[in-house]
């Protein structure tokens, strides 16, 4: 790992520029100092070009699963402004921009850099921890998103982010949370290792990997109405077809980030990390996996 603090650049404008096309390629095996992670924050996974390849990957695959960028009923005539929370690229922020012209579209993040393409007017991006409390009064936005950050936010530190989000949410807005959880179907033998592995090295690191499925008490928790939680599970390797070769590839990009957490947490040698890889992507193109997304979305 190449240690880098907050304030550096994740990816410069040249690079992006040289790289025009979100490509996966066969799952990467483990090169354990070849990655850069964030030092002095709560995020468990890199930092580097490689993971803003496969976060934009991820975005159009989830875009092309929900057929959106939101799930909430919101009203787009009346929302003028929005807070993506985790922001990474900047993909869903410049996306819901254009969507919602009359909005004013704020992304936030551990990192930022400037995206190589052309910014709608209406966005602007913030550098932040959204646990060291988020720059914003009360009662700012319409409309306050968030997406995959379990591997961001440390299990005690949840009630405040929480509480952070409804307190910058504007009474009649909305809040949405997208998470993946921890639960596959069908799941192989090297699959079911490796999220035991995974589990049992998040719980070690304060981290609850199954907070995916409590989503809805703690939104009910928030004193929110219209409370609505979601379940979906989608296919994972060739059974299902496009999609679920996406997801195959978004998830075996994903798992190779995983490595310095279960070597630290487990001490999981590279040698035998890389072999359950393996493994597991060929379970996945022989087995109908599932795997399990939970959407939540509630009113203030």
């Amino acid at each position: 790992m190449e240690p880098v603090g907050v304030g550096s650049v994740l990816v410069q404008r040249q690079a992006l520029e040289q790289h025009p096309t979100v490509r996966l390629p066969q799952p990467p095996l483990v090169t354990a100092l070849t990655r850069r992670y964030l030092m002095d924050t709560d995020y468990l996974l890199p930092k580097d070009l490689i993971e803003a390849n496969r976060l934009d990957f991820q975005h159009f695959y989830l875009k092309h699963v929900l057929k959106s960028n939101y799930l909430a009923p919101l009203d787009k005539e009346r929302v003028r402004s929005i807070l993506d929370v985790g922001c990474g690229t900047g993909r869903w922020v410049i996306e819901m921009a254009r969507a919602f012209p009359q909005a004013r579209v704020y992304g936030i993040d551990l990192e930022w850099s400037t995206p190589s393409q052309k910014l709608p007017p209406n966005v602007s991006f913030l550098q932040g921890d959204v646990l060291q409390g988020l720059p914003f009064s009360e009662h700012t936005f319409d409309y306050v998103h968030q997406r995959l950050l379990a591997m961001g936010i440390p299990a005690k530190r949840w009630p405040f982010l929480l509480q952070e989000l409804q307190r910058v949410t504007a009474p009649g807005g909305w809040i949405e949370l997208f998470e993946g959880g921890d639960t596959f179907v069908n799941a192989g033998p090297a699959l079911r290792l490796f999220i035991e592995w995974y589990r049992q090295a998040s719980k070690r690191a304060g981290y609850d990997p199954a907070i995916a499925d409590r989503l809805g008490n703690l939104f009910q928790g928030l004193g929110l109405h219209h409370v609505r939680l979601e379940t979906l599970s989608v296919p994972v390797g060739p059974w299902g077809r496009h999609e679920g070769v996406m997801l195959q590839k978004n998830l075996m990009a994903t798992f190779p980030g995983l490595f310095p957490l279960l070597q630290q947490q487990l001490n999981i040698e590279e040698g035998q990390f890389n072999t359950v890889l393996r493994e597991i992507n060929r379970e996945i193109e022989i087995l109908q996996i599932e795997y399990q997304y939970y959407v939540v979305y509630g009113q203030k």
